[in-house]
This record gives structure tokens, C-alpha cells and sequence, in this order.
């Protein structure tokens, strides 16, 4: 009787040490991975914004955007949305946004080389001008900035967008010759 305590004693003290054991090296690879997902570094950017003076003017002779080079700290899971949501906020004098913000990022996000950007489709109206430079801030500052993003697919709610506001056809990715004349 002795030695049957003694063994579900033992027993039952490897069992704990077992799960001990284990529960341990999962919190250690999970804590590592996640320090990892969030750790912050420093990206290059490049942003483009309207032309103030073309989008006041409509001169066909000025450039219709601006490039501006930034800096944006950030994790790499979280780099894409606050690089786009920079755009809302035009650096200096002589450069505007078509993003204001009544565009609302849902969610911004890689699969393969294609940059998803899903917008809220409230705060989604405007004329083709409003929607021309949209689409282009958005797609040429995602492909000057990141080599990994070949292409820009636009989904609202979640889902494919035929058009954004109803001008231009959104249904398929936009590559770097948009809107060339």
C-alpha cells in the first residue's frame, strides 16, 4: 500500500513538473516571437501629395504631385496603415492631400506582392478629381516605398471595390503606369 502511494506521488509530481515544463518553453518562444512582431524600427518613405498650386489652378503645365521623403518608426505589421495615414497631414506650404480624414483606413495589408487597402466606404465621395488623386497618393506612395508591393488591390468594407467613388474602375490592382497619359 506504502509503494502505491509512494508511485502516485511520484507520479503525479513528474506530471506537474512535465506541465510546468512545457507551459514554460511556450511562454518563452511566444514572448520571443511577439517581441519580435513588435519591435519598432525606422522606415524610408516616400509620400506623394497634390500639387496646391495644380489642384487650385488646374495649370496642366505644374506637376501634379509632390514628393516627399519621411521618416516613420513603426512595426513591420503596422508600417503600411501609418504610412498611408501620414498622407492625411501635407508636410509643409505648396503640398495638399485628397486624403482627409473622412478616409478611413480599415486595414492595410500585404498577401504575396499585392498591397490591400480596405477603406470604409462612409467618407468615400468626392468627383473624379478627388478620386484620381486618392487612388494615386495611395498606390504611388505604397510602391516608391516598398519594393515588396508590386501592385495596390482597394476593397471597401472588406470587400472588392468595383469604384471607390464611382469614376474610375477599382476592380483590379493598380500598378506603378496609373493613370498615365
Amino acid at each position: 500500500m506504502r509503494n502505491k502511494k509512494r508511485f502516485l506521488l511520484l507520479l503525479s509530481f513528474l506530471l506537474l513538473a512535465g506541465m510546468l515544463c512545457f507551459t514554460g518553453c511556450a511562454k518563452e518562444s511566444g514572448s520571443s516571437g511577439d517581441a519580435a512582431e513588435t519591435k519598432t524600427q525606422d522606415y524610408r518613405v516616400t509620400l506623394f501629395y497634390a500639387n496646391e498650386d495644380y489642384i487650385a489652378n488646374g495649370d496642366e503645365s505644374l506637376e501634379k504631385f509632390m514628393v516627399y521623403k519621411d521618416q516613420i518608426k513603426a512595426t513591420s505589421d503596422q508600417i503600411y496603415a501609418k504610412t498611408l495615414e501620414k498622407l492625411k497631414t501635407p508636410p509643409e506650404e505648396g503640398y495638399s492631400t485628397l486624403i482627409t480624414e473622412n478616409i478611413k483606413f480599415n486595414r492595410v495589408y500585404l498577401d504575396g506582392d499585392t498591397a490591400y487597402v480596405d477603406l470604409a466606404s462612409e467618407g468615400l465621395n468626392g468627383g473624379s478629381l478627388e478620386e484620381t488623386f486618392l487612388i494615386s497618393q495611395i498606390v504611388d506612395t505604397l510602391l516608391q516605398s516598398f519594393d515588396e508591393i508590386k501592385q495596390v488591390q482597394f476593397l471597401v468594407d472588406g470587400k472588392p471595390a468595383e469604384s471607390l467613388m464611382g469614376h474610375f474602375d477599382a476592380a483590379n490592382p493598380f500598378t506603378k503606369d496609373l493613370f498615365t497619359e
